[in-house]
């Protein structure tokens, strides 16, 4: 993984050699470049098989997409009144230091940031109206700082198209996620501490039929399925591994 605007041209260089080559790219440079597939893996397996050229989705992206892709794909939401509310650890900042995040900054401390411009945003959009068979997505996403190392939970609202419950959600979940080997359907809200160190997502839903609302909660290690654990298993797709090659060691925790 290159920082921003820097894979682009050392990945291009590569690229022009052969089409043959596979790459996957970690940042966020290639994830709306034709010819290029969005890194899903959970969702999109198939697309990513048949890839040589593959694009690691977003943190935030991979939390809140792995919770709404049932319900998208059954139509159970309307993808144009999709809130996400999310909670990341520090390690999403990245390694560069700085002040803003020093421990006496973030112990005791929540703050959101980002707020209707993060880059994120466009990113979710165009992967929301692929899972809703290209209707129009328009999501309000506001992420937050916490003082946590390592861990995403995103809890994703939306207007339901017809009344709908918990149970109706859980089960389209289950439905979806039926032969993938890393998502874990929850009757509980899920906690962040559940994936840490690993490439588990855990999903949960719950639903009022009466408002016609729905919440959609994931949670991911933004580490691990936030980003090297679902290079690794993009990776393991594109070159026709076991897809869980690597990636089986247990949980940090309990």
């Amino acid at each position: 993984s290159l920082p921003s605007g820097e894979s682009r041209d050392a990945l291009s260089r590569v690229a022009r050699q052969s089409r043959n080559i596979r790459i996957l790219d970690i940042g966020g440079d290639h994830r709306f470049v034709e010819g290029w597939t969005y890194g899903l893996a959970d969702v999109w397996p198939e697309q990513i098989r048949n890839a040589t050229r593959v694009a690691n989705p977003g943190c935030y992206p991979a939390a809140s997409l792995v919770a709404l892709a049932p319900l998208l794909a059954e139509k159970l939401i309307d993808p144009a009144t999709i809130i996400i509310d999310a909670k990341s650890g520090v390690s999403g900042a990245g390694r560069g230091g700085g002040s803003t995040f020093g421990f006496a900054e973030v112990n005791e401390d929540v703050c959101a940031y980002g707020l209707l411009k993060h880059a994120h945003l466009p990113e979710m959009n165009q992967a929301i109206s692929r899972l809703a068979g290209g209707a129009a997505a328009s999501i309000t996403f506001t992420p937050h700082l916490i003082p946590m190392t390592r861990g995403i939970l995103a809890t994703c609202y939306a207007r339901s198209t017809n009344p709908v419950t918990t149970e109706q959600c859980l089960a389209a979940a289950r439905r979806f996620y039926a032969d993938r080997p890393f998502v874990r359907v929850t009757d509980k809200p899920p906690h962040s501490k559940w994936a840490s160190g690993s490439n588990l997502a855990f999903v949960s839903y719950a639903a009022d039929a009466q408002r016609n609302l729905a919440i959609a909660m994931g949670a991911i290690d933004n580490l691990g399925k936030g980003a090297a654990g679902q290079a690794v298993q993009n990776a393991n797709l594109m070159t026709g591994q076991p897809e869980s090659a690597g990636l089986e060691a247990a949980p940090l925790w309990p």
